[in-house]
């Protein structure tokens, strides 16, 4: 394992290796330059898995090292001819395989850029041979796309080689006789805290702590901000349009601002509710037809992995027409977040949360405390879902299930926004049930969708004439996988429901949600 030593300022690489000379023969290397890049994404995944990822560039040569923070066990590293903007560019094998379910679809962003003068001492035996290793590293570091550069205390990191552990020792001891510390901190965590950076797991839940008895006009526009902070932060990400899953989170702030205004009755003044539903309707809108298209992509291929060996290739034409389109739609995406609506709408709507809410109103529900508003549209949504899922039969129409659907969502939403004002373990057991309910009818809607689509998408690659005959015959195989995947998730629909009513969960949600309503 490496050993590391910070060096105090007024030491340079001769005083240690004249000091090390004296027990130990040393041979110096010429010293090198080395550029190391530390990455992560914009939701710190890999420091939420105590590791991170570096990037070296040495003679042309980019090595890409997966490690732990400070424990610096290798995970795992490979050569490539350039850094990786996702998992998924890595060649196949063990380094992909294991970095992929922890990134899944998101970027590598560039965090820090680390400038290395790095002289190696090799310690060698009577024979001449290398029997360990002395790197003394001056790093500076910047930002990454910063303009100021900071320096970075001086390092010696020990190196053994395997079976020669008596000289790897005999440096280590060396140093420590020079009056050299151990470093106690990681080196990556130490350039993050000396260029400002501070590693936050970002997450879209609203982690809102509300009082039972705070006044529900005071409480919603807490939600209401809270959402709109996600949105401010995905802003950028969903402009630059390469990770999908900024506009996706940008997306959820946005419906569930929505769903708030409107399933949060006689808190907020109707002018202003109704005002900003229509608002955020048009954000649902300009973000709808990049976002589909995103998901479609993201999904290519499965949809070529579940068709016959011998019609994968055939299938490609569809990808480079969602790529084009992609780019067409994220072009009309940004031009509408670029617009005066858009900067007034977010303007706007900030003033209003940010003041302070009248002492005295006329709205009914404005002074109640929220615990009671809450849990009597929580009570009302739940009864609602369940009278429309006791109605769903076998002959029923698609859209009985889709309208369950939407009112699930509500619900779901709903108990999210005021799940601080219940017992945790117990709401988060309801939100399970719920979801597994879910689930299963956004399947069923997202194949309907979904097959629509492609038939629409197939029509148009027609009408551009940029489409085989071979990828309209692939296409159809896709539809019919999906339409089957429907049907059977019309079948599973009686079971899941079933267990979403069972008469426990009801008690459940009774007990809850009934009490503070009087």
């Amino acid at each position: 394992m490496r050993f590391e030593f910070i060096i105090p300022n007024p030491l340079g690489v001769k005083t240690l290796q004249s000091g090390l000379q004296e027990n130990i023969r040393l041979s110096a290397d010429p010293p090198r330059i080395l550029q190391r890049t530390c990455y992560d994404s914009f939701d710190w995944r890999l420091y939420a898995q105590d590791s991170v990822l570096e990037e070296t560039r040495d003679d042309g040569e980019h090595r890409l090292l997966w490690r732990t923070l400070n424990s610096n066990t290798i995970l795992a590293q490979i050569t490539l001819p350039g850094p990786p903007r996702f998992a998924q560019d890595l060649p196949p094998g063990r380094f992909r395989d294991r970095l992929e379910p922890v990134l899944e679809m998101r970027e590598l962003a560039p965090l820090l850029e680390i400038n290395t003068r790095l002289h190696t001492l090799r310690v060698l035996n009577k024979s001449d041979k290398t029997v360990a290793r002395l790197l003394i590293e001056n790093n500076t570091v910047r930002r990454h796309g910063g303009d100021k550069t900071f320096r970075l205390g001086k390092r010696a990191i020990v190196l053994p080689v395997r079976g020669y552990q008596k000289p790897y020792k005999q440096v280590i001891k060396g140093l420590e006789a020079m009056g050299l510390t151990p470093a106690t901190d990681d080196f990556m965590l130490s350039a993050m805290a000396r260029v400002g950076l501070t590693p936050e797991v970002y997450s879209t839940k609203l982690n809102l702590q509300l009082e039972p008895d705070m006044r529900a006009d005071q409480a919603t526009r807490i939600i209401l901000h809270r959402l709109l902070d996600v949105m401010t932060l995905n802003e950028a990400g969903t402009r630059v349009g390469t990770d999908t899953e900024f506009l996706h989170d940008f997306r959820v702030a946005i419906r569930r601002t929505r769903s708030a205004l409107t399933q949060i009755k006689g808190v907020l003044p109707l002018r202003i509710a109704n005002r900003y539903k229509a608002e955020f309707a048009w954000m649902g809108q300009i973000t709808t037809p990049s976002r589909d298209l995103d998901v479609y992509l993201l999904n290519f291929d499965d949809y070529r992995d579940s068709l016959p060996a011998s019609a994968q290739a055939d299938i490609e034409p569809l990808r480079d027409f969602l790529v084009r389109h992609q780019a067409i739609e994220h072009k009309a995406l940004v031009k509408a977040l670029d617009s005066a609506r858009y900067r007034r709408l977010l303007e706007s709507w900030r003033t209003f949360l940010e003041q302070e809410v009248p002492a005295r109103s006329t709205l009914p529900s404005a002074r109640r405390p929220i615990v009671e508003v809450a849990s009597k549209r929580i009570w009302r949504i739940y009864q609602r879902a369940l009278k429309e899922g006791q109605a769903i039969d076998a002959a029923s129409p698609a859209e009985a299930l889709h309208e369950l659907r939407k009112t699930c969502k509500k619900l779901r939403y709903l108990i999210e926004f005021f799940q601080s004002l219940y017992p945790a373990t117990k709401i988060k057991a309801l939100i399970r049930v719920l979801k597994t309910l879910q689930d299963n009818l956004g399947n069923f809607q997202d194949y309907e969708v979904q097959v629509a689509t492609l038939k629409a998408f197939s029509h148009q690659m027609v009408a551009e004439g940029k489409v085989p005959p071979d990828t309209l015959l692939a296409m159809g195989m896709l539809i019919d996988g999906l339409e089957r995947r429907q049907h059977q998730a019309r079948e599973e629909f009686a079971g899941r429901f079933s267990r979403f009513a069972l008469p426990e969960n009801r008690k459940h949600f009774r007990k809850l949600f009934t009490v503070s309503t009087g």
